[in-house]
């Protein structure tokens, strides 16, 4: 039943949009050439072509912040499935990989966006995109997570009710016009640069903005509501498919590759414990989602509801 669920789902999500997104052609045997190396405020970004194909090398530049690489391949991953963002997999911190520039710390092989930043596209229109779902750095309550905002943008394309889910179920408050792709050539978005991850519940805080909105007697356009189902049914999608076992086995795999296990240089009481948090935010968000998933079902069908009714 549940594979009936996630087929009819996939259906759904992907009739209107074919793979534009290329795939990684790296196993650990082929030849690597370096292009260049940028050092950046807070990475080494380097460029280089595997097999007639560029990628994108990052490393952090940070020691303290060597997770971000497990936590954006693992956002990476569930993203993979929306095909609304690059491919990512981890170099093993043991692996002298060209371009790397801390040798023996992990690094993440990126499939490079088309298109541009929104943030770089002045004339076009997704450059107003106010995505992020912002926490620590909100405000007021009314600035904070899923603001009515972001819904009053979510009919502006297809995909972007599917950022929007990724983000809530990943806990990423920083979809920024910086991570944030577009190609006018294919009509796609692509997500990017989603380490700060796995750390917060969105979901949950989404569920109180609703409520908020709610209990204001908000009125949502057919048009956001037609986004909002999207969302709903992107959210559906994504717990089905990413139980919170296989994601914390997955977040396991990365942060072996990544050289955060035991016996390992890099790993340490400080990682264990962050490792433990990240494995508690997934089951939290997870529970979360299905709470935000009924909510949105409810507002969906009745458009606006006072707080006492839901």
């Amino acid at each position: 039943m549940v594979m009936r669920v996630v087929i009819l789902l996939m259906a759904f999500l992907f009739t209107a949009t074919s793979s534009v997104f290329s795939k990684i052609h790296y196993t650990g045997k082929e030849k690597v050439s370096l292009i260049n190396t940028i050092e950046g405020k807070n990475c080494f970004i380097s460029y280089v072509q595997i097999k007639g194909y560029t990628y994108l090398l990052k490393q952090k530049k940070d020691y303290k912040k060597q997770l971000a690489v497990v936590r954006d391949a693992l956002a990476a991953y569930i993203a993979k499935d929306l095909n609304i963002a690059h491919e990512i997999i981890v170099i093993e911190y043991k692996d002298k990989f060209l371009g790397k520039v801390k040798l023996w710390w992990p690094a993440t092989l990126h499939t490079i966006a088309k298109g541009e930043t929104v943030r770089k596209q002045r004339g076009s229109k997704y450059n107003a995109l106010r995505l992020r779902q912002l926490w620590a750095k909100a405000q007021s309550f009314s600035e904070k997570g899923l603001t009515y905002l972001i819904i009053s943008q979510l009919p502006w394309h297809r995909q972007l009710p599917q950022i929007v889910a990724l983000d809530l179920i990943t806990g990423n408050s920083d979809r920024h016009c910086g991570n944030l792709c577009y190609d006018p050539t294919t009509d796609t978005f692509c997500a990017i640069d989603m380490d700060d991850t796995f750390n917060k519940d969105l979901c949950l805080l989404a569920c109180k903005k609703l409520k908020f909105m709610m209990n204001d007697d908000v009125m949502f356009t057919q048009e956001e509501i037609d986004a909002l189902n999207h969302l709903k049914k992107t959210l559906k999608f994504l717990v089905h498919k990413h139980r919170p076992k296989d994601l914390i086995e997955k977040l396991y795999y990365f942060a072996k590759k990544a050289g955060f296990s035991k016996g390992n240089d890099l790993y340490n009481d400080r990682i264990r414990r962050k490792l433990i948090y990240y494995e508690k935010m997934i089951i939290q968000t997870n529970e979360s989602a299905y709470q935000l998933i009924s909510l949105l079902d409810k507002i969906i069908k009745h458009k606006s509801l006072k707080i006492n009714q839901l």
